[in-house]
């Protein structure tokens, strides 16, 4: 059984949801507008199942949830394998999606830095993930509406993501030569966090190498100093002593 993540953890409480609606009592209890219709609800908790237990049920589940609960799931956090599956999903359903939903998916998943953050799995598997939400969800839409502008905001925060896993994801994208859709204002603000990253670096190892060359320099006190100079002298007068005798 897998794990309960934030996404499995409500299924008791979509249970009295259901309840409620069977009952009668399809509105929230302040008087608030009414709740999601009861298919919604079963759509959501018959997913909630099937990533959780996977088997047989798992694919057909997949089908029936729109793209806002396939989202969902990944927000909360799956098991790396259950989310692969997401992945595949959302991104089958790439050419049925109309202008507007695709650049609201595109953006959506942009702005999670394509879940290189979330727990659980190896970095590969991750990575790959990352890659097929890009290629099926970001790239063909890239230069279209508010992409641009927001590429220009999350590169930087997708190169850093992942513990190392968004700049593996960042090199594969630059390496397939094809057109990255990261666009001037993307590669500028790339650049520019990279350079600040840099400088970082680079104060960081100067005050190191300040803090080794002070601790190596040996202050000599006045008192030290007359030492010095006296072993100095002696150190003198007996190699001149070793070359006298040996004439």
């Amino acid at each position: 059984m897998v794990k309960d993540t934030e996404y499995t953890r409500d299924i008791e409480q979509e249970h009295d949801i259901e309840q409620e609606h069977d009952t009668g009592r399809d509105h929230a209890p302040d008087g608030g507008p009414p709740r999601a219709p009861l298919s919604a609800v079963r759509t959501r908790r018959t997913l909630h199942e099937a990533l959780r237990h996977g088997g047989d049920a798992l694919p057909a589940a997949l089908r029936e949830a729109d793209d806002g609960l396939l989202l969902s799931a990944l927000d909360a956090g799956l098991p790396a394998d259950r989310a692969t599956r997401v992945v595949v999903e959302l991104v089958r359903r790439a050419p049925e999606r109309g202008p507007r939903l695709a650049d609201a998916v595109c953006e959506k998943v942009l702005i999670a830095h394509l879940y290189l953050d979330q727990p659980g799995g190896t970095g590969r598997l991750r990575v790959r993930n990352a890659l097929m939400l890009y290629e099926g969800l970001v790239r063909p839409y890239a230069d279209r509406g508010a992409v641009p502008e927001l590429m220009a905001c999350v590169l930087p925060g997708l190169w850093a993501a992942g513990d190392g896993a968004g700049r593996e994801v960042v090199r594969r994208i630059v390496a397939t030569r094809q057109a990255t859709g990261f666009g001037e204002k993307g590669w500028r603000a790339l650049f520019g966090g990279l350079a600040e990253e840099s400088r970082g670096h680079e104060e960081s190892r100067e005050r190191r190498a300040q803090a080794v060359r002070r601790s190596a320099r040996i202050d000599l006190q006045p008192g030290q100093l007359w030492v010095s100079a006296l072993l100095g002298f002696l150190a003198v007068a007996l190699v001149l002593i070793v070359i006298l005798a040996a004439v």
